[in-house]
């Protein structure tokens, strides 16, 4: 029985025109090929099965090629040079294993074979497979040959892992990053050769076998080689779950269902009907993961960008994306796919995976729902009332209030009357929507110690109680805002003395509350003032808390949008309230 060439091998590129995905590697080569401009050493950086080795081996024989023209970059295949480098047997040629050949003897034979010249070819050409695999001490071993290479030498390096290839080689080198090659490009490269075999398959089975390779062509067609031999002169789609063990697409689509329409029963049942069929549940994760990755693109992209490459999805799956994109939001799909893709790297850690994997579906599936932050403002503005402050019916008469005797905050008074056209049946609606303004005045604004100034100022020019101006000196605003004034002593006796004025006067607390917007007012005990370097001017109980951080955290949940947003939530509670910057 004659032995059977797989068909990575059998159909392995012979010419650059052949290979799949990497054009921007092998339009540079065959441009230096013609023009004479082909550099002593070569990096070929890529995932596995991308073609570096075979692109080497197609660089090596149109180097070495008798038959090829200078006008053309493409070897012959015919001469004695390509049929003994196709064959392996080349003495120029000389391929090398970096993983088993990793010594500085090793490294030191190269260099003394590269003392003489080619037997029968231009150039003697040392390609290198996992050059990265390569001792330290080997890689110093070729630094000189490769930096003055003889002129019939020519180095080509071929490496998985890049990063580990020392910068002082890979400077030495003209470096190329080989792509993953594209699922589509995947397609329509086995669909041209399973032709040539005389074998057919639909495009649903091809998919698969494509994404189970991950961007390498040579895993494809090593996987196209099992299920052929499963599925004999036609391939389906139920050919390749069973031979390659791997879960339909259906399953996807059906828990993707169950998740957004939130479902746990239904969703329970697939995952329980993949583990009776033995699927891995990490592999299945991550092509869950790969098929939310795809809706989200699709809710995302515009209709026309979603056939640039950017879905590697068939057309027959495009309109069952689009069916479940359309039940939830862009936001919902992205809290989803975060989910998942946390837990991707936790289920590997987990003792039992399926149990793992359904508390992660179920997590998801009662994940809340996504609140588009736009719309959830426009809620909290209803709430607190905004669009009442403008009532239609109503007409505002202006005029100015007559001067009074002390200064005033610069800016001008009014007073506003407000006359209600039409019915004046006193409704509930009128009683929400309707307003009355009495008169609208300019508070304090500036740093504090200016507006205590200011106010000291107006007081004094008033002349209405001269010792509470006196008293004010000793004091200072320790901050102040639409709804609380904060004023600090730091004695006792002052503090007692200024509040009871600032009660017991009505002319005095008129300007307070005239200048502050009528604000609530409260007086504080500030300690006496010390000589540290970091002196602590407020009272610190045993709770930790000074009288200005409460007042701080006493307005903070007291603001209208703090309330706003707690009633927009259901259960929902403040747990810790931070000072970021003190006032004053």
């Amino acid at each position: 029985m004659p032995s059977y060439l797989v068909l990575a091998r059998k159909y392995r590129p012979a010419r650059f025109s052949e290979v799949i995905g990497q054009n921007h590697v092998t339009k540079t080569l065959m441009n230096a090929l013609v023009s004479g401009r082909v550099a002593h050493a070569f990096l070929f950086c890529g995932v596995r099965g991308v073609g570096k080795t075979t692109i080497a081996r197609i660089l090596a024989k149109a180097l070495n090629c008798s038959g090829r023209q200078p006008s053309d970059p493409e070897p012959c295949n015919k001469c004695l040079s390509c049929q003994e480098i196709n064959r392996g047997a080349s003495i120029d040629v000389q391929e090398i294993d970096g993983a088993s050949n990793t010594s500085v003897d090793n490294i030191r034979e190269i260099n003394e074979n590269l003392r003489y010249p080619p037997a029968s070819s231009p150039y003697r050409v040392i390609i290198i497979d996992e050059v990265h695999m390569i001792s330290v001490n080997a890689f110093n071993a070729l630094l000189k040959t490769l930096e003055e290479p003889p002129a019939h030498a020519k180095f080509i390096f071929a490496t998985t892992e890049s990063h580990k290839v020392p910068a002082t080689i890979n400077s030495r080198c003209q470096r190329f990053n080989f792509r993953t090659i594209s699922l589509r490009e995947i397609i329509s490269g086995m669909a041209a050769i399973l032709e040539k075999e005389g074998i057919k398959a639909s495009e649903e089975a091809l998919a698969l076998i494509a994404r189970e390779a991950q961007g390498s062509f040579r895993d494809a067609l090593s996987l196209l080689d099992q299920v052929a031999a499963f599925g004999s002169t036609r391939i389906t789609e139920e050919d390749v779950l069973a031979a390659l063990g791997i879960s339909g697409r259906a399953s996807f689509s059906k828990l993707a269902r169950a998740i957004i329409e939130r479902r746990a029963d239904e969703a329970l049942l697939i995952l329980h009907k993949l583990f009776q069929d033995g699927s891995d549940p990490e592999q299945f994760l991550l092509d869950f993961i790969h098929y939310m990755r795809n809706m989200l693109m699709v809710k995302t992209l515009p209709q026309s960008s979603q056939t640039e490459g950017i879905l590697d999805a068939p057309q027959s799956e495009l309109s069952e994306l689009e069916e479940l994109a359309s039940l939830t939001s862009a936001e919902q799909l992205q809290l989803f796919f975060s989910l998942l893709l946390k837990s991707e790297g936790e289920i590997r850690r987990s003792l039992d995976p399926w149990i793992f994997l359904e508390m992660t579906v179920l997590r998801a599936i009662h994940a809340p729902d996504v609140v588009d932050l736009k719309e959830l403002l426009q809620r909290i503005d209803g709430q607190m009332g905004r669009a009442s402050t403008r009532p239609p019916q109503n007409y505002v008469e202006r005029r100015p209030v007559p001067q009074r005797s002390q200064p005033s905050v610069p800016g001008t008074s009014y007073e506003i009357e407000a006359t209600h056209k039409g019915p004046q049946e006193h409704t509930e609606t009128d009683a929400q929507g309707g307003f009355t303004i009495t008169g609208i005045m300019p508070v304090a604004s500036g740093p504090p110690d200016e507006v205590w100034l200011e106010l000291r100022n107006r007081l004094a020019a008033n002349g209405c109680d001269r010792f509470i101006v006196s008293l004010m000196e000793h004091g200072s605003l320790i901050s102040y805002g639409p709804k609380k004034v904060e004023i600090g002593f730091h004695k006792a006796f002052y503090s007692k003395e200024f509040e009871s004025r600032l009660q017991n006067k009505a002319e005095v607390k008129e300007i307070f509350n005239e200048f502050f917007g009528g604000a609530q007012i409260k007086v504080l005990n500030l300690t006496s003032e010390t000589t540290l370097a970091s002196p602590q001017p407020y009272d610190v109980p045993s709770d930790g808390q000074s009288d200005l951080d409460r007042a701080l955290k006493s307005e903070a949940l007291e603001n209208p949008i703090t309330k706003a947003v707690l009633a927009e939530f259901d259960d929902a509670a403040i747990e810790d309230i931070r000072i970021i910057a003190p006032k004053g």
